[in-house]
């Protein structure tokens, strides 16, 4: 790549890849064995230019505990916590079932369809275990916290207690399911910009438009953030008679494979 203006904004994933054993003498607690092999967690402070969010990625490919001891923590900051498939022909598929502890409560909850948990600033969470695997190539998970940097209080308090069935943090797990807005091709943005843009301009989805995505606004996260998540398959163009655009505020799009065994790949 050349010397241009904008090339400081493109940046390799690898950069911001955790060094677990760094993490294990700052005193996190140790990786159990449902936890990912290999994370990547990038900060507004050191990759995103100072913006104030932090994204994590990993996939998860065993049984058990994602930490030793299953410690609830909490965060100063809102989060959101996103458990998604990784078979790029259905993306309503998670191939696990997960179990997270929230709340003072410590109330355990259980899924097993992709799910964004939203996790409010200070709330303690966490606790998180991975109780079946359907699927050989595992699951991704992936957090977006609104903060230039991550905050991490570790608790005392482990996760036990009865499967909740009624509470306030009920409403703070939700299914993806009602949120993909492209599956196999076909459009759901019924009343949306894409619709708009079409009926007055010449924009249409063009070939290499994500297969399936899912897309959530600050509404649905009850947090300022809008995250979309998607799969993409077919070389070409995204979009057909839109030129270049903008935002009020700022973005991040990140590229990145579902190998489960290179994470190196990103297959484009």
């Amino acid at each position: 790549m050349g010397t241009n203006m904008h090339e400081h904004l493109i940046k390799p994933l690898r950069i911001a890849a955790i060094n677990f054993e760094e993490n294990a003498q700052a005193g996190f607690p140790g990786l159990g064995p449902g936890n990912a092999k290999e994370e990547l967690w990038l900060n507004g402070r050191e990759h995103l230019e100072g913006m104030n969010l932090n994204f994590s990625w990993g996939i998860h490919k065993g049984i058990g505990e994602w930490h030793v001891g299953a410690k609830l923590h909490s965060h100063p900051y809102p989060e959101c916590l996103f458990f998604v498939g990784l078979d790029t022909a259905n993306i309503n598929y998670l191939g696990a079932e997960v179990e997270i502890c929230l709340g003072d409560e410590r109330e355990i909850y259980t899924f097993n369809d992709p799910t964004v948990v939203i996790i409010p600033a200070d709330m303690p969470h966490g606790a998180i275990a991975t109780k079946r695997l359907f699927s050989p190539r595992g699951f991704g998970f992936f957090a977006v916290g609104l903060g230039a940097s991550s905050e991490i209080s570790w608790l005392n308090a482990k996760g036990a207690g009865a499967p909740a069935t009624s509470s306030e943090c009920a409403r703070l797990v939700k299914s993806l399911k009602p949120y993909v807005k492209i599956e196999r091709g076909v459009s759901d943005f019924s009343t949306s910009t894409a619709q708009q843009l079409e009926s007055q301009t010449q924009y249409k989805f063009g070939p290499g438009h994500a297969d399936h995505l899912v897309r959530l606004n600050g509404k649905d996260l009850g947090m300022n953030a809008s995250v979309s998540w998607g799969f993409l398959s077919r070389p070409g163009i995204w979009d057909r008679g839109v030129n270049a655009h903008v935002h009020p505020a700022g973005e991040i799009m990140i590229f990145m494979g579902v190998d489960p065994n290179n994470s190196e790949d990103l297959g484009a």
